[in-house]
């Protein structure tokens, strides 16, 4: 036994020499960052937070967990040495990395890698009775580093994590937790009692110490008027800058106008529009050319006026839950019109009033469809509109409208292929299999769509969906993809199909695979993450899309809905610490997609979050603030109120309604500065989002210079 264990020690002492074939493989060369952390960075005494060990390493490098989850002899592992203190209790076990990859040696023992990126997860509760203020916990871990071909010796680092504990009265302990805070020899807190007034302590969402909401819509407003007179306006934000040449400007809206065109709200209803005009082309005085110019007319006109002047009015209706549910109700209703329940056909009265009147009551519907579209994409649109509707200030009105044409008609202009795509298939020969089969893929997706003006609806009436959730609308998704697949597929037929032809097309057949593909590949958001209350996330574009369209929660930052509160908080510690506080402001809504694509895709992204927790967090909803962030229930009319509140201090300060809108705030002991507007809406630059945060981070006099 003794020859075996010198053997095996010589193999490993021989296995991680420091180079290999020259190479130079060392410790400083083998990771590129390795930290702790807790998160969040700042909690009240009593609550649970996590230190997470996060080790970023280089290519072709790994690493292995601190316990292997396959029996051997002296399987290679990592070791994570935290003591409690007199601030912090360890509890609970911790959570390794979840990316581990299985691999085999050649005697046949089985272990865990990492590669590229290792995080590791503690929960610690903070001790009830430790003093507020900044405080940095030593850590300990012992790290073992390879590649391929060798190993480094463990490397024992030192390292710190920050914390900074509020002076807020301590939070109960989890009860979960309580034995083993108790066990470490401190006294666990009784519960708060019924008449103790509630705490800013959000468990879910992990919202902590974020200053409380004001205590009524009067104080809310006044709140914010006192904000308006304070800020001294020295970047960005509300200037309007060069005038620039008109062919700067109108080109500027003809890219925005493209760019709005594959936004999430409004991508989805482009084969809802070429389900619309299939069903008109089966008309008999259908006229392509001219339906497909008012349709578009319908919307250069419709969105041009908008930017010019009903910008608000636009925005509220399609944010309204009676605007979504009938849509809803609309679209359920040609789902199963496309899907061969029913035709939907004109009273005979009134086709013959229509027939004789050439077709004026196919006008009215085409004008409705095109007012329809515009509704349900103006959420996504507005981002972009907006900015054309603060310029009013900068451009003549002629010139302004100029903008808002160019802007519309480059956003009309597909469709109006799209409305002569219709007369083009029935031209083809031998179309009647696969255009009945455009129909039914039109029907899927128009009940599709119709969930989610279903789920818009109810996020607007009720504080927390309990109908049309999350995992329900996107559980239908996945079943509807697959079943398309599968009748794709034809694997079954619907009543109206009328194909006898066994086989099918190579195009059928891959749409067909890739529809159950999408669904496959949407199937884990379905899934918690083990004990998480967070889905799963798929990567790539199309859930990005998928999920924002959908409306998920929103991602536990810690968030305030008081920005006057937050500035007085920020202005304690500037005088305190003699440095500026920052402060980011998120003008955003319940309903509003692009500002869900951001926080859910964007934010969740390690760099971006770790910017973002370096400000202090205020957001303003502009539809309907959401009751998880009141200390108490409130009624629904108090949080419509001081979202309008908020949209109006957005108009009177950034001077415009565009949704998202981020602005980055600095607060020194006597002043607050607004620094710097991001208006890009959807971000489609993380590499320009980050510099802006990254940038306001610096005092101003420092960044003036």
């Amino acid at each position: 036994m003794r020859i075996r264990c010198w053997i095996a020690l010589a193999f490993v002492t021989a296995a991680c020499l420091p180079a290999v074939n020259g190479q130079d493989f060392s410790f400083a060369t083998a990771h590129k960052k390795i930290e702790a952390r807790f998160e969040p960075a700042q909690a009240r005494r009593g609550e649970t937070v996590k230190l997470i060990i996060r080790v970023e390493l280089s290519e072709g490098v790994h690493t292995y967990p601190t316990v292997q989850p396959f029996p051997g002899e002296d399987p290679p592992i990592n070791e994570l040495t935290l003591s409690n203190t007199a601030d912090l209790i360890v509890v609970g076990k911790l959570k390794e990395p979840a990316n581990g990859v299985e691999k085999t040696d050649d005697k046949g023992f089985k272990r865990h890698e990492y590669y590229e990126t290792a995080v590791w997860e503690q929960p610690v509760v903070i001790s009830p009775n430790a003093a507020p203020g900044a405080k940095k916990f030593p850590v300990k871990f012992k790290v073992l580093l390879c590649n391929e071909r060798t190993c480094l010796p463990p490397r024992k680092l030192n390292l710190e994590a920050e914390m900074t504990l509020t002076d807020a009265p301590a939070v109960p302990v989890e009860s979960q937790y309580q034995a083993e805070v108790a066990k470490a020899g401190v006294a666990v807190p009784p519960p708060t009692k019924p008449e103790d007034p509630p705490t800013a302590v959000r468990t879910e969402s992990k919202r902590i110490d974020v200053v409380p909401p004001a205590a009524s819509i009067e104080d809310h407003t006044a709140n914010l008027k006192w904000v308006q007179e304070n800020l001294v306006n020295v970047g960005s934000a509300g200037k309007a800058g060069d005038e620039g040449s008109l062919l700067t400007f109108l080109l500027s809206a003809a890219f925005w106008g493209l760019i709005a065109l594959v936004t999430p709200c409004v991508f989805p209803m482009i084969p809802i529009t070429v389900s619309f005009f299939l069903k008109q082309s089966e008309s008999k005085n259908h006229r392509p050319i001219r339906s497909a110019m008012i349709y578009c007319g319908t919307i250069i006109v419709v969105l041009g006026f908008a930017a010019m002047t009903l910008l608000t009015v636009f925005r509220a209706l399609s944010v309204h839950p009676i605007t979504n549910i009938l849509l809803g109700l609309l679209f359920v209703a040609f789902a199963l019109s496309l899907l061969g329940m029913y035709d939907i056909t004109l009273p005979s009265g009134l086709a013959r009033f229509t027939s004789s009147r050439e077709g004026k009551g196919g006008t009215v519907g085409i004008v409705f469809m095109a007012l329809t579209f515009t509704i349900v994409s103006f959420t996504c649109v507005a981002p972009f509109l907006g900015g054309f509707a603060g310029m009013a200030e900068k451009f003549h009105t002629w010139k302004l409208a100029l903008g808002a044409l160019t802007f519309s008609t480059t956003f009309a202009a597909p469709f109006f292929l799209l409305a002569l795509f219709p007369s083009l298939i029935k031209k083809l020969p031998k179309s009647g299999a696969w255009l009945n089969a455009v129909k039914v893929v039109m029907g899927f997706l128009e009940i599709a769509a119709a969930l989610k003006f279903f789920r818009t609806a109810e996020l607007r009436i009720l504080p927390v969906t309990e109908y049309f959730t999350y995992d329900l609308v996107l559980g239908i998704w996945v079943a509807l993809t697959i079943v398309c697949g599968l009748y794709l597929l034809k694997v079954f037929r619907l009543p109206h199909d009328h194909d006898s032809e066994p086989t099918i097309g190579v195009v059928r057949m891959l749409l067909g695979l890739g529809a159950i593909a999408i669904g496959i590949y949407l199937t884990p958001a379905l899934f918690k993450r083990g004990t998480e209350k967070d889905n799963q996330r798929p990567n790539g574009v199309i859930y990005a899309w998928v999920d924002a369209f959908l409306l998920p929660e929103p991602s536990a930052l810690p968030w305030s809905v008081n920005l006057r509160g937050t500035i007085e908080a920020a202005r304690k510690e500037a005088a305190v610490k003699g440095e500026s506080q920052f402060i980011f402001l998120d003008q955003t809504g319940v309903t509003c997609t692009n500002c869900q694509y951001n926080e859910n895709n964007v934010f969740r992204q390690q760099e971006i979050r770790d910017l973002l927790l370096k400000y202090r967090l205020v957001q303003h909803y502009t539809d309907e603030v959401r009751a998880e962030f009141y200390l108490e229930p409130v009624n629904k009319t108090r949080r419509e109120g001081e979202a309008e509140a908020n949209l109006s201090f957005q108009n009177a300060v950034f001077k415009n309604e565009q949704l998202p809108l981020y602005a980055a705030i600095e607060v020194t002991k006597d002043k607050v500065y607004l620094r710097e507007v991001y208006l890009e809406g959807k971000i489609n630059s993380v590499a320009n989002f980050t510099k802006f945060l990254r940038d306001n981070l610096k005092p101003y006099q420092t960044a003036a210079k």
